[in-house]
């Protein structure tokens, strides 16, 4: 049974009490890390399939959205209905990815 990413990253949210805007689009922040009275963005992914893909008409403010983001990507079992574990990702840890995407993509939006 194959579940929508929408269904796999509420499981992230509930399981990581994060919370999601009420008025989120697409573009927006996928959900956020309430700590002291300071909201934490976080971009959420899951796969079944041990990869992660971007996103949709990947360009720049992709790349300027995901600047001191937290990542959050749930890995699940091959159905893609049980979460099997979680890897986190930091801003800083995320930056040379981010920095490899943004030079991949700089060529075609100059």
């Amino acid at each position: 049974m194959a579940f929508q990413d929408d269904e796999r990253e509420n499981q992230l949210t509930e399981l990581f009490q994060l919370s999601q805007s009420p008025d989120r689009a697409r573009a927006d922040v996928d959900a956020y890390l309430e700590l002291n009275g300071i909201k934490y963005p976080f971009e959420l992914k899951t796969t079944s399939r041990g990869s992660v893909t971007t996103v949709r008409d990947f360009g720049p403010k992709h790349i300027e959205k995901w600047q001191g983001e937290h990542w959050l990507i749930g890995v699940f079992d091959a159905s893609g209905s049980s979460l099997t574990y979680c890897l986190y990702g930091s801003p800083a840890r995320m930056q040379p990815w981010i920095s490899e995407k943004a030079d991949y993509i700089a060529a075609d939006f100059a």
